[in-house]
């Protein structure tokens, strides 16, 4: 499996900047973190969901799309920007970089400005990722899980497949 692009996205010095500002705006969050260990299960879960659901999807897409759906929650935690707006800029600017073809870059900006859209078409790829993004938190092993801002239906509290 040749993940090209996600592998050029980690060793991007803006992605790298992005993600150690990102890394100390968090140091001392007590609920979820928006880390790399987060982007990858968030690629892995909707990897797994397309396979159950026989989509044929390419893994170069979702796991590229995972590593940068939240790296604008910087910019929503200095400026007030909401993630996923400030994410698609910074995003636009990385898969530049990193010479993205245009039809992939369209996916993947799609994705991380709908990853937190409810409303998403059913069964569509943005309704997958915006699943897995949410499947990814553990809340039932969360130290904070009581004081979470979170719905109590909302909360992962068992493990699921």
């Amino acid at each position: 499996m040749n993940l090209e692009i996600t592998n050029r996205i980690l060793v991007n010095e803006t992605y790298r900047k992005e993600l150690d500002t990102l890394r100390k705006l968090e140091k001392d969050r007590i609920f979820c973190g928006h880390d790399i260990e987060h982007f990858l299960d968030v690629a892995r879960i909707t990897m797994i969901i397309c396979t159950e659901k026989g989509i044929d999807v390419m893994p170069d897409l979702i796991y590229s799309a995972s590593l940068l759906h939240d790296i604008g929650r910087s910019k929503e935690y200095t400026e007030n920007i909401p993630h996923h707006m400030a994410g698609k800029e910074t995003a636009e600017k990385i898969l530049d970089e990193v010479s993205c073809d245009d039809g992939m870059k369209k996916q993947i900006l799609s994705l991380i400005l709908n990853h937190r859209n409810q409303q998403n078409e059913k069964d569509s790829l943005e309704s997958i990722f915006y699943t897995a993004d949410k499947k990814s938190r553990l809340c039932f092993a969360c130290a904070s899980r009581n004081i979470c801002n979170w719905q109590e239906e909302r909360k992962n509290i068992k493990i699921e497949v």
